[in-house]
């Protein structure tokens, strides 16, 4: 509590400070040099400097340095930051219909997909968006990591394997696959995973391969394996401060969400390219890669379909009234992007953009969304 205390109250200086110059907070909790930090809020708030002339100046906080991550919901709604990213598992009781999505990525495990299709969600269904309006915060748009493998100090090649591992997990899907295949999941934040590796307390770390370099895990993986355990994409990659999207210009609000079409895109293209790069270098000090086998396949395959009650059962016991309409409707966006995608180069950030602009934001009328 006290660290939260001592961020507001630094905060709330800053912006006492800082107020007349129209220089706000933006906050992030993973490290700068991240896919998700460099592009979608360093370069994002020069560009939407000097989009704006000036007018929204961004000040970036990252590696937790303003909001832990689990105070990041909480401490845009009471203006700590004017925007920030958001993981949606550390708050699951507020964001019951974004965890209810959330806990669909083991349906399409391309993170492109994902990422355009939770944006699209986020800012469109009317259920989702009174979801964000009950807690304060205006949907900027969404994100998703690349594939979730798991990147282990023992080798996993098998069902028989895995059984009895302590598995690093995301928490509810995640947590649930673990045990339909026998291991045990383990609840921490990702800034932990090497200290878990390294002491022995965990197995296997499951995330995205780029956490190899942005998280140092080629000093104590020796093993990974490339079974697609669904990929994260709950929460928001910018979700706004309620007063401050309504104190600035509709003009300004078209910056915003022209810059955020530009940076969903961005942040996909270069995640994957991080990835790449990532298990290159681990590779080349000896891990280990390898496919999963049949028995992992097709255990994967049962639990996805299996899953999909569990889910809607605890949708319903979070007060989530028809969640089977929710999912369907998320659903159709995901397989309608999924057809959109299928004829873009997913390397060409401008073509993706586009899309997303076309799509998305411009469907957006910047005199209404979000005012509320």
């Amino acid at each position: 509590m006290t660290s939260i205390l001592g961020s507001a109250a630094l905060a709330m200086a800053m912006m006492t400070t800082a107020a007349t110059a129209d220089s706000y907070n933006a906050n992030h909790f993973f490290a700068e040099r991240h896919s998700m930090v460099r592009g979608p809020y360093v370069e994002f708030a020069k560009k939407v400097a000097e989009e704006t002339n000036g007018e929204i100046e961004f000040t970036v906080f990252s590696a937790g340095s303003l909001l832990p991550p689990a105070s990041s919901l909480q401490g845009v709604r009471d203006g700590v930051a004017q925007v920030t990213y958001h993981a949606g598992t550390y708050t699951p009781s507020e964001l019951p219909i974004d965890n209810l999505i959330g806990n669909m990525a083991f349906y399409n495990t391309d993170p492109l997909v994902m990422a355009f299709a939770s944006t699209e969600f986020g800012l469109t269904n009317p259920a989702q968006q009174a979801e964000w309006k009950a807690n304060g915060v205006v949907y900027g748009g969404g994100y998703s990591t690349s594939q979730y493998f798991m990147q282990c100090n023992t080798p996993i090649r098998t069902l028989e394997d895995i059984k009895g591992k302590r598995l690093r997990m995301a928490g509810g899907a995640w947590s649930r696959f673990a045990e339909h295949v026998g291991a045990v999941p383990v609840s921490m934040p990702s800034s932990e995973m090497y200290t878990g590796l390294d002491a022995g307390s965990l197995d296997c770390a499951v995330a995205a391969a780029d956490a190899l370099d942005s998280f140092s895990l080629k000093d104590v993986v020796t093993d990974m394996n490339t079974l697609e355990i669904g990929n994260y994409y709950a929460g928001f990659e910018w979700g706004y401060n309620v007063a401050f999207w309504q104190s600035i210009s509709p003009e300004n609000r078209r910056v915003l969400f022209n810059q955020m079409a530009y940076y969903l895109a961005e942040h996909r293209v270069e995640f994957d390219k991080d990835v790449t790069k990532a298990v290159q270098s681990a590779q080349e000090n000896g891990m280990t890669v390898v496919d999963p086998d049949a028995s992992l396949q097709e255990a994967l395959a049962e639990f996805v379909i299996a899953d999909e009650a569990t889910l809607i059962a605890n949708a319903k016991e979070r007060g989530i009234e028809d969640p089977e309409a929710i999912l369907t409707s998320f659903k159709a966006l995901v397989d309608k992007w999924d057809g959109l995608l299928a004829d873009v180069d997913t390397t060409d950030v401008d073509a993706l953009a586009q899309l997303a602009r076309s799509e998305i934001y411009d469907r957006l009328d910047e005199t209404t969304y979000g005012v509320y």
